[in-house]
This record gives C-alpha cells, sequence and structure tokens, in this order.
C-alpha cells in the first residue's frame, strides 16, 4: 500500500512542476517576448544575442544568433527546453538541437490570426496553458478593438535601408497595414527605388533601424508624394516580433497623423 502511495505521489508530481521545464532557452525576441508575457520570464537562462526587450533578459546569458546558436553554450547551461521561431531559425539548427539530446518547442506564428493557438500552445509546452489563454483572449480583444484610421492610401514599410528590405504582401507586416485600411504597394520583400518612386507611395513607415542610413534614403525618395507631404513615419520595432507586444507597434502605427 505504502508503495502504492508513493507512485501515485510520483505521478502527481511529474505531471505538475517536475514537468514544467525550469531552464528555458529562448533563441528570439519574439520567443522571449512571449515568454515575458505568459509569466516566465524568470525560467530563462539564456536568450540569443537579438533579445533586448524585456531589460531584464539583457543580462542574462548569450546563447548566440538565431540562425547560428552556440550549441556548446547551449548544452553547458543544460536547459531541459530550447525554444526556436520558425520563421528565423533554419530546420538545420531544429535537427541539431535534437541530435544533442535536447528537448526543442517550435514558436510559429505567421500571422495575427494565428498567433492566440500558438501562444497556448507555447503555454502548454513550458507550464502555463492557463496563463496562456487568459492573453491569447486578450490578444484577440484588443485586435478587434484596433479602429481602421486610414483610407485606402497607398504605403510602404521599410524593414532596412541598404540592401532595400520592405515588408512584401506575405509578412505580418502586410496583415497589419491591411488591418488599418493601409494598402501595401510591395508584392515582395525585395523592391528597387525605381518601382518604388513609380508607384508613389503617399505614406511611407520606417521600421527601427540606423538613422544615418534611413536618412540616405528618404533622399533618394524625394519625388514620393510621401516624401513631398511629410509623410514619413518611423515605427519602434514593437512592429517586428509576432508576440503579445505587437499590440503596441500596431497603435504606434495607428496613432500617425498624415498629411494630406
Amino acid at each position: 500500500m505504502r508503495i502504492l502511495v508513493s507512485f501515485i505521489t510520483f505521478l502527481i508530481l511529474a505531471t505538475t512542476g517536475f514537468a514544467e521545464p525550469q531552464r528555458i532557452i529562448s533563441l528570439a525576441p519574439s520567443v522571449t517576448e512571449a515568454v515575458y508575457y505568459l509569466g516566465a520570464i524568470d525560467r530563462l537562462v539564456a536568450v540569443s544575442n537579438y533579445c533586448k526587450w524585456p531589460q531584464e533578459v539583457t543580462k542574462k546569458p548569450k546563447a548566440g544568433g538565431m540562425m547560428d546558436p552556440s550549441y556548446e553554450k547551449i548544452l553547458s547551461l543544460k536547459p531541459d527546453l530550447v525554444i526556436i521561431s520558425k520563421d528565423v531559425t533554419p530546420k538545420e539548427v531544429y535537427n541539431r538541437l535534437v541530435e544533442l539530446g535536447i528537448k526543442v518547442h517550435v514558436y510559429a506564428p505567421e500571422t495575427l490570426k494565428n498567433m492566440p493557438d500558438e501562444l497556448i500552445r507555447l503555454g502548454i509546452a513550458i507550464g502555463k496553458e492557463r496563463e496562456a489563454k487568459i492573453v491569447a483572449r486578450e490578444f484577440k480583444e484588443s485586435i478587434k478593438k484596433i479602429k481602421k484610421p486610414f483610407n485606402g492610401q497607398r504605403a510602404l514599410f521599410v524593414i532596412w535601408a541598404e540592401p532595400l528590405t520592405v515588408a512584401g504582401k506575405s509578412s505580418h507586416i502586410n496583415e497589419v497595414m491591411n488591418l488599418l485600411g493601409l494598402k501595401n504597394i510591395a508584392e515582395t520583400s525585395s523592391i528597387n527605388i525605381e518601382t518604388v518612386i513609380k508607384l508613389n507611395p503617399e505614406i511611407i513607415f520606417f521600421g527601427a533601424g540606423h538613422k544615418t542610413v534611413y536618412e540616405r534614403l528618404i533622399l533618394k525618395l524625394k519625388d514620393t508624394n510621401a516624401f513631398k507631404k511629410g509623410n514619413i513615419y518611423f515605427i519602434s520595432d514593437k512592429i517586428y516580433h509576432l508576440s503579445p507586444r505587437i499590440i503596441e507597434g500596431i497603435r504606434e502605427m495607428a496613432g500617425v497623423k498624415i498629411k494630406n
């Protein structure tokens, strides 16, 4: 009887706290942000070189890049879960981590629409399902409350200036632009200056980046309506990552006051 009680106790513990990963490594900013919103930031024993928010993660050990992590560093930290982002981490990295005997969770919110489900999947993986369901519900409600401040204006979102990289139709930023009532002039992430001038956007957004590089690009776009009317706006990196924090970035874009 005593053995049976001990076994049942073990099963209970194994399916509660002891089953939850306590040493997590995040290999992408979107993952780190999502883990924060689920209330498990204290379990991160390392993050990628690109994880800058929240501020406290800048003091955590670095596990390398999103595409080229340091396997030696990861192994030394003895994680019970490594979380990667599908959109930035190559399959080769996933395969190598698995080969090393490391448990891996793939965070894969490719759109605003499927992000709530991905948050719940992440919550289950780290033992925060209840919290994840709450965050997912709040995210859906926040999206519904976003008003459409624009009326079909042609727009361009520049991610990087040299080489010129923009948000194409398959990006989540394009989804944000549609949500706000903007028409994205870019079909793909690659576009040249001549095409931008020809398509003549009325609004140009610049994502977080190097100011001097952007200034050089802005001068090249002086023949666009966006430049002539002063409809050029800088948006923080909150818009870049598919985590609940993106709501702040969407509100930031929605809040710009365009000049006619």
